[in-house]
């Protein structure tokens, strides 16, 4: 079969639990397959199937339904097959809309067993419309009964997650799941006798656990986070909590947002568990006694680097700066036993930073002093990019007028491709009019200049105060990032490192 047809497939709540996804999609495949070669001349070839194996209920959750619609855009293709309307989107009138949209507006069927949708029909559009609203409205039935039925699963004691905690496997028993321990339960009680017993922090707990090669079940290395989530779970005295990270949705920049920060403790639900605890409840509430009484140290003489909250490591994580008894004090990754980047010496990157900050203002002076062009080399690239595209636009255009003269398209081809090219030549207008805006002028220029000038002057006077200087450079750098990548670690081997500023 030519390229004409287009098969998604896509499991739902009203397939049942009984089958797995593999085995719903490879079942409405084969009905779909049977009904092209019945009525539309031969399968539908491999290539032309999108499968979604992800659960969403919106299509900015499923990449799959995205593929196919941008697919959809080519004009070689016909139609869609699917089981029914609904396997498209059950969401909101929000998606609904960009369903009917996108096969209205691209003349594409969808085809199903039961019937063909043609959606520039208006009496078919409406039946179309009323099936995907009736699969929304049973969406929300769904869920609104599985929220009761999980919530009567908990408190009868039974475990409803889908992956286990550390130190536990999730069985089946009867038609309910609980908890049984496994081998990792002895690493949950060495974690709960560390913290209580020996007194020892969660940051050196994961380090000594990584020290033992003993590796938690999702990542290569544990961390303090990790271990604190262990000593903070009431799973491990037998006990079931549910509802304590709740999703959240909002509607933020023009797109839907979910998130799941901690509920408040009196919405969370709390029971017995029908699976055994690994731990006493004394030595959890021990455990739960002693966060918020460890020891802060304070710093003897207030903030020691002028770069806090301004320098952090190429992994993501800051930069500390710490003192040494017998040698010049040393800036660090954060987590560098496991960031692959070595420290280095205060005053190296220090001397490193004022050479970048020296190097940015030679730069913005040739521009003051007319030796090179007032925009800097990425806001040149922008433009160049833009205007490149627009004239590419511009050839194709040509074309178009050429191919409608030759019989080559159609007028209603001609009419779509020129309107959406139209489109995309305005988009770019607007884009480069943007960018030549937001060019910085001269007096921006000067302004940076004199800026960067005090800095490198604050940085190099040493009797400036550090709490100063680093309020100063905060109103110039945004960001400066560090690397020095090795993985050879002595003194004797010096490793260069590298500084990234971004200012402001």
């Amino acid at each position: 079969m030519e390229e004409k047809y287009l098969i998604y497939l896509r499991k739902s709540r009203a397939d049942g639990e009984h089958e797995t996804v593999e085995e719903v999609l490879a079942r409405h495949c084969k009905i779909l397959q049977d009904h092209a070669e019945a009525k539309l001349g031969g399968a539908v070839p491999e290539s032309l199937i999108y499968r979604e194996v992800v659960s969403g209920e919106t299509i900015q959750d499923r990449p799959e339904v995205n593929r196919l619609l941008e697919r959809i855009q080519n004009e070689n293709i016909t139609g869609v097959l699917i089981v029914e309307p609904q396997r498209l989107s059950r969401g909101d009138l929000s998606d609904c809309g960009t369903i009917i949209r996108a096969f209205r507006y691209t003349e594409t069927l969808v085809i199903t067993p039961q019937k063909t949708y043609d959606l520039s029909d208006k009496f078919d559009r409406k039946f179309f419309e009323m099936e995907l609203m009736r699969g929304n409205d049973y969406l929300e039935y769904v869920k609104e009964i599985m929220t009761r039925g999980r919530i009567a699963s908990v408190n009868e004691g039974n475990f409803i997650g889908s992956v286990a905690p550390y130190g536990y496997d999730k069985v089946k028993i009867g038609k309910s799941f609980t908890l049984v321990p496994n081998s990792e339960a002895d690493i949950v009680r060495l974690i709960f006798e560390l913290w209580v017993k020996d007194g020892i922090g969660s940051t050196t707990i994961a380090n000594r656990l990584n020290a033992m090669h003993i590796k938690p079940r999702k990542s290569e290395l544990w961390s303090n986070a990790s271990v604190r989530d262990i000593i903070k779970n009431p799973v491990y005295i037998g006990k079931i909590r549910w509802n304590w990270r709740k999703t959240i949705k909002k509607y933020e920049d023009g797109e839907l947002k979910s998130s799941r920060p901690k509920a408040k403790k009196e919405d969370w639900i709390l029971v017995d568990g029908k699976h055994e605890g690994i731990i006493s409840e004394e030595l959890f509430n021990a455990a739960m006694a002693r966060f918020g009484t460890l020891p802060k140290k304070k710093a003897a003489s207030g903030l020691r680097n002028p770069f806090a909250g301004i320098m952090h490591c190429s992994c993501g994580r800051p930069m500390i700066y710490q003192s040494q008894r017998s040698s010049q004090p040393r800036l660090h990754c954060a987590y560098q036993m496991r960031c692959g980047n070595r420290s280095a010496t205060f005053s190296e990157v220090e001397e490193e930073v004022i050479k970048a900050l020296k190097k940015y203002a030679a730069d913005i002076k040739e521009i003051l002093e007319g030796k090179t062009d007032t925009a800097l080399p990425a806001q040149k690239a922008v433009s160049a990019a833009l205007q490149k595209e627009l004239n590419a636009l511009e050839t194709q255009q040509e074309r178009l007028y050429e191919f409608l003269e030759q019989g080559v398209y159609s007028s209603e081809v001609f009419v779509k491709r020129n309107a959406a090219l139209a489109q995309r030549r305005q988009e770019l207008l607007d884009s480069i009019a943007e960018a030549k805006a937001n060019e910085i002028s001269i007096v921006d220029y000067e302004q940076r200049y004199v800026a960067l000038q005090e800095a490198i002057a604050i940085l190099e006077d040493k009797s400036s105060p550090i709490e100063d200087t680093n309020r100063f450079l905060r109103t110039i750098i945004k960001d400066i990032t560090y690397h020095r990548e090795t993985s050879i670690r002595d003194r004797w081997h010096p490793v260069p490192f590298a500084v990234n500023i971004s200012l402001i």
